[in-house]
């Protein structure tokens, strides 16, 4: 009964015209924003939160809130579109969206992609509404090797990324590696690599996206002419709009990218960029055509997109249920909370009802808002596409260096931008794949903290990653992972040879 009468709580805050209001700018704005390389949810929650100073603390949550939710739905427009992600949690999409958008399919990968936004973001407000208390409480079970394992996991992802050359795969891994180390020593604070006071916090690895994927690609581009593959008379909703067989043959993929960002999504740091790469690995080694994924693939974009906005109800359950953030934006939404005098922990859902239920209810409806919006803009984003394909290069290089400017206010990330570009242009004429270099780049000191502090934790004793019953379940996952493409290649030379 306590269920129903919260949920009637939320929805009697929620359906108030303000607030609804207010949940629908929330939606735009983040949308908006999200479309920006470089800004990402943590920076439009940053850049807009004082706009809600003076708001009672349900109206501020749900604005914030959308905010969140639709700059999660942003990154994949630009990601699709010009092969430039929003975030980190949208490179992957740009892995499979982008050659989809060279083909003229570009409507249908942003329509499967809300969809699968819609689905994975809807599922995990459903767990965060009825089982947040007990999910957090299993979260409490990960610790540092535990976090380690799970990292390995994620990088042992590169191997099935990069199927038909392991050497070049593990030698991008090994450069994102170098370059991760860049910066001050998080355990005692000893300056490694840092010839520039700028380069302090080391790498900004969302400037090295920029250069490697949108400027690369600008680079490349520029030996052909690039011609969007359709007729201005196609420019239709009906036409652009995935059709019901694209959304059936998607839905496992939207489905099991849904379970892996809501359960990544509750780790505190793990981030939707770590969902979204294992959802790529977890399609890319089910499928039958493997060899399609990096061309075109639409379970490609479905399932990372499930899981990207699927982590975003996930990160939501320590923040509340334990008071522990579980990404960067939800540590500002955490702040939020502080700053209004509530306490984030297992109580809140008695003492502060009305606060939780309106967030849940105002991520419920901004989900629909944003899907309706999402889909009705595809026409307006493919005819943007259509009538400017002209001046791509252009545009491209223009968005590259307002973002990479933005990050933080300086021309040094300009000039990062600029030479990761030159690189991506030489990786991809060499047939390098950047995906390991960008996961090694991400997960690398996260790698490396989690790693020493199990070894603080144990003493230096190296047998805690395998004495953790959690710790060497992962261990065991990652090693399946990795002899999981080689099995599969003898399988199938075997039934060939036969």
């Amino acid at each position: 009964m306590d269920f129903i009468e919260n949920l009637g709580l939320g929805f009697e805050y929620i359906l108030s015209p303000e607030v609804l209001l207010l949940v629908f700018l929330g939606s735009i704005a983040g949308t908006l924003l999200g479309i920006l390389p470089g800004i990402g949810s943590s920076a439009s929650l940053a850049l807009l939160f004082p706009v809600t100073i003076g708001m009672p603390v349900t109206s501020a949550l749900a604005f914030l809130s959308s905010v969140y939710l639709g700059s999660m739905y942003g990154g994949r427009v630009t990601s699709i579109l010009v092969n430039i992600p929003g975030d980190a949690g949208a490179i992957v999409t740009a892995f499979d969206g982008y050659p989809m958008m060279k083909k003229g399919q570009g409507g249908i990968a942003l329509g499967i992609s809300a969809v699968g936004s819609f689905i994975g973001g809807l599922f995990t407000i459903i767990l965060l509404a009825v089982f947040a208390p007990m999910l957090a409480n299993w979260a409490l079970y990960f610790s540092s090797p535990e976090f380690f394992a799970l990292i390995l996991l994620g990088i042992a992802s590169i191997a099935s990324l990069s199927e038909k050359n392991y050497l070049k795969a593990i030698i991008m891994a090994l450069l994102g590696f170098l370059l991760s180390v860049i910066g001050l020593d998080f355990i005692t604070g000893t300056a490694r690599y840092v010839y520039n006071t700028q380069l302090t916090e080391g790498l900004d690895f969302i400037a090295v996206i920029i250069g490697l994927y949108a400027v690369g690609e600008v680079i490349y581009n520029i030996e052909k002419e690039f011609k969007l593959n359709i007729k201005k008379s196609e420019i239709k909703l009906a036409n652009l709009f995935p059709k019901w067989g694209d959304i059936k043959k998607t839905m496992g993929s939207i489905l099991r990218g849904t379970g892996i960002g809501a359960a990544i999504g509750m780790l505190p740091g793990a981030g939707a960029s770590m969902a979204t790469f294992l959802s790529y690995s977890i399609e890319k080694n089910r499928s039958k055509e493997p060899e399609k994924f990096g061309e075109g693939k639409i379970q490609g974009v479905s399932g990372p997109e499930a899981a990207n906005n699927a982590s975003v109800g996930g990160s939501l359950i320590p923040t509340f249920a334990l008071g522990i953030p579980g990404s960067a934006t939800t540590a500002i939404l955490l702040g939020v909370l502080i700053i209004y005098g509530l306490q984030p922990g297992p109580r809140i859902f008695d003492s502060s009802p009305d606060i939780v239920w309106t967030v849940i209810i105002g991520l419920f409806i901004a989900n629909i808002m944003l899907l309706l919006a999402n889909i009705f803009l595809i026409p307006t984003f493919i005819r943007l596409m259509y009538y400017g394909q002209k001046y791509l290069n252009i545009i491209i290089i223009f968005i590259c260096i307002i973002g990479a400017y933005t990050l933080a206010y300086s021309m040094f990330n300009i000039w990062i931008v600029i030479i990761f570009g030159i690189l991506g242009y030489f990786f991809k004429k060499l047939s390098y794949p950047t995906a390991p270099l960008i996961m090694a780049l991400i997960l690398g000191p996260m790698a490396e903290d989690s790693f020493r502090q199990s070894l603080l934790m144990s003493r230096g004793d190296m047998t805690v990653f395998f004495t953790r019953p959690i710790s060497l379940i992962i261990i065991l996952i990652t090693i399946g992972f990795l002899l999981y493409p080689i099995i599969k290649r003898r399988i199938t030379a075997k039934r060939n040879n036969v």
